[in-house]
């Protein structure tokens, strides 16, 4: 059984979580790190579903519906109750394949080490919001301000940058 670490990117709408965290799947595998992601569908209502059979059986009202083709699977699922699932619970359905690390984009309320990805001046605010903040993620434009405001533990990477990267293996897999 692998131990699998969790690791939150959160910022608000359009500051680079996603870009971030491919180049971070891209750095990690490099490593023979294996990796899940957990997005949360941050857009309101349910995400997109295409037309291929699974998507049309699960459109049909199949509680759940799953695709397998050369190893890899689609799963989509209408969670029985009118609430969404726990992130502990999701997180657990990722943990069935044991990879390595977690990565969590969004739901920034939640407890598990989180990095900041700042892009403009009022993304400041979320640094006193959140809680279990170890890195702090700015677009060039605020990064001076970013490591003026920002104090140890927690450190500043420059959006764009590999440092962030670099911190990211050496702490979580050094």
């Amino acid at each position: 059984m692998v131990d699998t670490i969790v690791f939150q990117i959160v910022g608000f709408k359009n500051s680079g979580k996603t870009t971030l965290i491919k180049n971070m799947i891209h750095v990690l595998t490099n490593q023979q790190i294996e990796v899940a992601v957990l997005k949360h569908h941050g857009h309101g209502g349910i995400p997109d579903i295409g037309e291929n059979d699974s998507e049309q059986h699960f459109s049909a009202g199949a509680t759940a519906s799953m695709v397998e083709g050369a190893g890899t699977i689609q799963l989509l699922s209408r969670m029985s109750k009118n609430e969404p699932p726990s992130v502990p619970a999701l997180l657990g359905v990722l943990r069935f394949f044991e990879p390595h690390v977690i990565l969590v984009e969004g739901y920034k309320r939640e407890i598990y080490p989180k990095a900041v990805v700042i892009k403009e001046e009022s993304d400041f605010r979320l640094l006193k919001e959140l809680d279990n903040i170890q890195a702090v993620i700015a677009w060039p434009d605020c990064y001076q301000k970013a490591a003026d405001l920002v104090s140890k533990p927690i450190l500043v990477f420059q959006l764009g940058e590999t440092d962030f990267f670099d911190w990211f293996l050496t702490e979580y897999f050094q």
